[in-house]
């Protein structure tokens, strides 16, 4: 996909936060601002269904709660298996780029669970050790891919451990710390996604573009549809305008 291109100056992407700073031609920034907000609208049904749940959870109404907690299980499937099939195809292509986006190794102080906070430092580790700014742009990426669907996993394996009983308070806690390590990742993904465009070659966008978009469509096909309730709709609402 990237077969002729004249190789760039490394220094133009030596800073993370410079890419970040930086403008994306009109082309490019359309197409991160489409992608980027299929991931936000995700991440919002995502997030209003747990905070709706703590809600009703610090009313006492455990019942809800809980029902709003399965909604959010339902739902978070729609961001993280997307964001999944991201990292894949932009590390793909990322093998082909003459001069890889430079990334920062994720922070193991940003997350808050066991599971992210190991991946993280395994990730921070292998940085310091790999050679090139491209071996350390595919971990990264091969990392975040592996950490999606893994906490989805683990937010429905909670949920599905809530008792009728009582308030377990342990699995409350690991909700609140997924939702927390989801939204680091979402945010860790769409900075490395825009220094990845700013790396991908204007005649080589529109294909690129095709293959994120099948993989997208793709990742999507594998998720149950949830219908959200009514409960749901004055708070989702109100998220939006925020």
């Amino acid at each position: 996909m990237f077969g002729k291109r004249q190789r760039e100056s490394a220094v133009a992407r030596s800073s993370v936060r410079q890419d970040w700073s930086a403008r994306l031609p009109a082309e490019k920034k359309s197409f991160f601002d489409a992608i980027v907000r299929e991931w936000e609208n995700a991440y919002a049904i995502f997030s209003v269904a747990l905070d709706e749940a703590f809600s009703f959870r610090a009313d006492g109404k455990l019942a809800r709660a809980r029902q709003c907690a399965e909604i959010a299980s339902g739902s978070i499937g729609n961001l993280t298996e997307p964001l999944s099939a991201a990292c894949r195809t932009i590390g793909k292509a990322g093998r082909h780029l003459a001069c890889p986006p430079a990334v920062a190794p994720l922070n193991p102080a940003f997350y808050r669970g066991d599971f992210a906070r190991q991946s993280a430092q395994w990730n921070q580790l292998t940085h310091h050790i790999l050679f090139g700014s491209r071996s350390r742009f595919l971990h990264k990426l091969r990392v975040l891919e592996i950490m999606m669907p893994s906490l989805g996993d683990i937010f429905r394996r909670t949920c599905e451990n809530f008792s009728s009983e009582f308030d377990a308070r342990g699995s409350w806690n690991c909700l609140d710390e997924i939702h927390y390590d989801v939204n680091t990742c979402l945010r860790e993904i769409i900075v490395v996604f825009k220094s990845f465009l700013l790396a991908v070659p204007d005649a080589a966008l529109s294909s690129f573009g095709s293959e994120l978009n099948a993989s997208l469509a793709s990742a999507h096909k594998t998720v149950q549809p949830l219908e959200l309730p009514m409960l749901l709709g004055r708070r989702a609402g109100n998220f939006r305008r925020e």
